[in-house]
């Protein structure tokens, strides 16, 4: 957020912070129900795209329901405002780009993947078979942007304005912004996120390590956006939607019941103590997850016959 700027002026300024994204297979083709959100932040002067494990890959590392089919999201297309600068050399957000990168190294054998996730990872054969690794604290990756792409000043997330897990407490107000699915906010073709109050209504959520739970969930494509919480005199930078919770079983989920929103923490990525990597390297238990069917390493084995 710009540096001492009133809580106010920095509100007005979170309709710039996230940025749409959809998910493309390896044809470069959108794939159905495959939009999210995300948000760019500078590290060590590299813009790093950052969302949601399970934008990336299709899976829920919470509810894993693994098939025979190999994963399909084989490229994302970043949706950006483009950078300007007015005659004073004041920044402005310009009009909407488009650019599209690669999620997977496709020389190497099973294809490597091109973004940042937690060193720790839950071992699971049939992922594994495919290069892919569960990440043991975060919903979340990082993927670095290419040098000739040019973003808006005004949509990097670049303040030294960071929250620190002590800091959080029920009760605390928190802003999610995102691209609700289908659904924008601009005019004149530029797209433009939605931002929602929310309020922490529990700082730990059993079964998922390093989230915390909010009164109640964004809207469907909002994965991946960027969370803020407001302190007295800042919005410091918190983490990333991860999606909705029943607390209901699922067997009443027909009914009205109310869901909760979810958000991974990041501060412990950021403060260096959990660092997103690009090699996963530490095997850690597994046995909280919720894992279904068979794997695709069959259906590698499948291919090779």
């Amino acid at each position: 957020m710009s540096l001492g700027a009133t809580v106010l002026q920095q509100r007005s300024e979170l309709s710039f912070r996230s940025v749409r994204l959809r998910c493309l297979d390896e044809y470069r083709r959108p794939l159905k129900h495959a939009s999210a959100s995300g948000f760019v932040r500078v590290e060590d002067g590299v813009p790093f795209l950052y969302t949601c494990w399970h934008v990336v890959t299709g899976y829920d590392r919470n509810h894993l329901r693994v098939t025979n089919a190999l994963p399909k999201r084989a490229f994302l297309e970043v949706f950006v405002r483009g950078h300007q600068q007015q005659a004073g050399g004041t920044p402005v957000a310009g009009g909407l780009l488009s650019f599209t990168i690669p999620l997977y190294d496709g020389s190497a054998q099973p294809k490597r993947p091109l973004w940042y996730q937690d060193r720790a990872h839950l071992p699971h054969p049939d992922l594994n078979a495919i290069g892919l690794c569960v990440p043991s604290w975060h919903d979340a990756v990082k993927i670095p942007l290419p040098a000739d792409v040019k973003v808006s000043e005004l949509q990097l997330v670049s303040d030294p304005v960071l929250a620190s897990n002590k800091m959080l407490t029920p009760g605390d107000k928190i802003y999610v912004v995102g691209f609700p699915y289908r659904f924008s906010t601009g005019v004149l073709g530029l797209s433009t996120p939605v931002v929602l109050t929310r309020f922490v209504a529990a700082t730990a959520v059993s079964g998922r390590p390093r989230e915390f739970l909010l009164d109640s969930g964004g809207a469907p494509g909002m994965s991946g956006g960027p969370v803020f919480v407001e302190r007295q005199n800042d919005l410091a930078l918190l983490g990333v939607y991860t999606g909705i919770i029943y607390p209901a079983p699922v067997s009443e989920r027909n009914k009205k019941v109310v869901a909760l929103g979810s958000c991974a923490n990041l501060s412990l990525c950021w403060r260096g103590s959990l660092p997103l990597v690009r090699e996963p390297t530490e095997a850690s238990k597994s046995d909280e997850l919720e894992v279904e069917g068979g794997g695709p390493a069959a259906c590698i084995a499948a291919h090779k016959c």
